[in-house]
């Protein structure tokens, strides 16, 4: 995978300081839906997918290049966009920069990330301050074995139709009438595999193509329709909090539930004995 290669060498070639932010300084990065660049810079962007099961976390890894020694593009940043989908809709979970990332896995229904937080598919909403589970650390740690993304397999585009097939399942789309995917020079078409449907995306052939924000494309298959995927809207889009459900919570509905029920044995036991 070239991205994790990549990312290890810069490391020590950026000596930058991590930075996890919030959604609301997410369009002040050097690469994203308004960019600021220097003249002679630009981005090149690279999504990766992890599937759980009818979910994903989407990773939109970028790289600010500019002119370098003998022609060979130079980094000046490096960094991520993170986003859950389920269900055809994105939610942003944040973005880093620099020589920090984002890990995640999904584990006994959960996604557990790297920085404390989880997130519940069936909301699908997020849990914080979660304790991860000593089985999985090793997953979230960049000491570990860490992976950003599942297999995937290679997409045909024959004019309007789109093929792909993982051995197992097979699929022919026909592109809508109002849709048309431009495969820009030196990238590819990927696919990864939902529990139902696909998710099908362009993915840069090393880190120096040239692929901007706007250029990024994912599409959602369900099985019935295809979809490009907005994710300059999904950085409005977050996950909403999960209701707190605690030990404490239910210990006082069973105090109010027994006082409930010695209170209608009194007033059953009044007009027992006023009859």
């Amino acid at each position: 995978m070239y991205n994790s290669m990549w990312k290890v060498g810069l490391v020590l070639f950026l000596l930058l300081p991590l930075s996890f932010l919030p959604s609301a300084l997410a369009a002040e990065s050097l690469c994203g839906p308004h960019p600021v660049l220097g003249p002679t810079e630009y981005c090149s962007f690279a999504p990766f997918i992890k599937v759980g099961k009818d979910d994903a976390i989407i990773t939109l890894s970028w790289d600010a290049l500019g002119p370098g020694m003998q022609g060979v593009p130079t980094p000046s940043m490096v960094g991520e966009y993170y986003f859950y989908f389920k269900d055809g809709e994105l939610y942003y979970l944040g973005n880093t920069s620099g020589a920090e990332e984002l890990f995640y896995t999904f584990y006994r229904g959960l996604w557990y990330l790297s920085d404390g937080r989880a997130i519940d598919p069936r909301g699908p909403c997020l849990i914080g301050d979660v304790i991860i589970p000593e089985e999985i650390r090793d997953e979230l740690c960049p000491c570990g074995n860490v992976s950003i993304e599942s297999s995937s397999y290679p997409v045909e585009l024959n004019r309007s139709t789109l093929h792909v097939s993982n051995g197992t399942v097979s699929y022919t789309i026909k592109l809508p009438d109002n849709m048309g995917i431009i495969v820009p020079t030196n990238t590819t078409l990927r696919a990864v595999f939902l529990e139902k449907g696909v998710l099908i995306y362009t993915r840069p052939k090393n880190p120096f193509v040239p692929l901007d924000w706007k250029n990024v494309t994912v599409l959602y298959y369900d099985e019935s329709s295809l979809r490009r995927l907005n994710f300059t809207e999904g950085l409005r889009n977050e996950l909403a909090p999960c209701r707190k459900v605690t030990g404490q919570n239910t210990k006082n509905s069973a105090e109010l539930l027994g006082l409930a029920g010695v209170a209608l044995i009194l007033v059953l036991g009044y007009w027992k004995v006023k009859r």
